[in-house]
């Protein structure tokens, strides 16, 4: 009968232990479950805010190309202006000299003919 007894008490024991092993899984499962889902939401929260800070630096580098392209544009402006100038005030210069050809020509012919009326008259 002692036999039977110890062998209850053995059980029980075991049955015990079992116990506390299945509470503490359990409460190690929850525990975790928990901080991963904490560790989640906060991967979650680093990755928006990570997010957040690559659309602000494209916003930056956008606005600081939008506004070179600005200066760039006005530079060009400038110089094509300049440019127009350069080539107007060419223009003019070639216009004069051609005009004094002509009128060297003109004169040239003019003289010639006055020379042969001269010789021959």
């Amino acid at each position: 009968m002692e036999a039977i007894y110890f062998a209850i008490g053995v059980l029980t024991m075991v049955l015990v232990a079992l116990s506390a092993i299945a509470v503490y899984s359990t409460v190690m499962v929850t525990k975790l479950k928990k901080e991963t889902k904490e560790d989640r939401t906060e991967i979650w929260r680093y990755m928006h805010e990570n997010h957040q800070i690559i659309c602000r630096k494209f916003e930056d580098v956008e606005r600081q190309l939008r506004s070179e392209m600005r200066i760039g544009e006005q530079e060009l402006n400038l110089r094509q202006d300049q440019l127009n100038e350069h080539i107007g005030q060419l223009e003019r210069s070639t216009d004069r000299r051609f005009d004094k050809l002509v009128d060297t020509y003109l004169l040239v012919k003019e003289t010639e003919k006055e020379s042969k009326k001269l010789i021959k008259g």
